[in-house]
């Protein structure tokens, strides 16, 4: 009779350790599906190279050097793509249709960003937002392309 409390005991603490670390992890919010020259994704003080296939969490930052290029799709269908020397960051991300609950923004602080609108934007229009140093953009289901001139860049244009 010992051995079964004991191994009860044993069973409800492995399950306390491992309802409390999974409520610690954040859910995934997209995938890598194409990565070319220098990329990586800042997440937390970390800083890790973008690979074909790597998971995507809310306020990951990806940077692409120049010559990178990065293509991601989210769990709502949203297609995005960034071309070289540019910098995203995922602010927010809220995909839960039998709630009723959107919201996506985006944040391009450099660079190109295509955006192809996935469920969010359709179920919810304007409920998707880009945001960037000039503005922000809220998408109401559509295509679109952001360029965000880097620092260098805008010193030149303006001098």
């Amino acid at each position: 009779m010992n051995r079964f409390f004991c191994l009860v005991f044993a069973l409800m603490v492995w399950t306390w350790c491992f309802a409390a670390f999974g409520e610690g992890q954040p859910a995934a919010i997209g995938s890598i599906t194409k990565v070319e020259g220098p990329v990586s994704v800042v997440r937390g003080d970390g800083e890790i190279a973008a690979e074909k296939g790597a998971r995507l969490f809310p306020s990951d930052v990806i940077r692409t050097g120049e010559g990178g290029s990065i293509g991601m799709v989210l769990r709502d269908d949203t297609t995005l793509s960034l071309g070289p020397s540019s910098e995203l960051k995922m602010s927010e991300f809220e995909f839960k249709p039998a709630e009723g609950i959107f919201g996506l923004t985006l944040g391009v602080a450099k660079g190109t960003l295509v955006y192809i609108s996935g469920q969010i934007a359709k179920l919810a229009p304007g409920s998707a937002r880009i945001e960037t140093p000039a503005g922000v953009a809220a998408v109401r289901g559509t295509k679109l392309l952001v360029e965000v001139p880097g620092s260098e860049t805008a010193k030149q244009k303006k001098g």
